[in-house]
């Protein structure tokens, strides 16, 4: 549960930061094919990690007992650093 918080206060925080950064510097407005494209990626990300969350959560569903529980989140957390490190 504790780490559930620190990950929520760690993404207000970073959504935070990057609406100011973001205010900072003026971008064109995204319009057209361009605008699609970008929406296009957009969702195709949410629903990547929707799917990573379900799968996820599957596998804790699955879990018999604490550790269990730690393999499936040491799996999870191993794969959301893999694709941190691809970007």
């Amino acid at each position: 549960m504790k780490q559930i918080r620190i990950a929520v206060l760690v993404a207000c925080i970073t959504s935070i930061s990057s609406g100011v950064w973001a205010a900072d510097t003026p971008q064109q407005p995204k319009t057209g094919a361009n605008f699609e494209q970008h929406k296009t990626e957009i969702l195709k990300r949410i629903d990547t990690r929707i799917a990573r969350n379900q799968e996820e959560r599957a596998c804790i569903q699955a879990a018999v007992n604490r550790d269990a529980i730690k393999v499936c989140r040491d799996k999870f957390k191993q794969e959301m650093q893999e694709q941190h490190q691809k970007h």
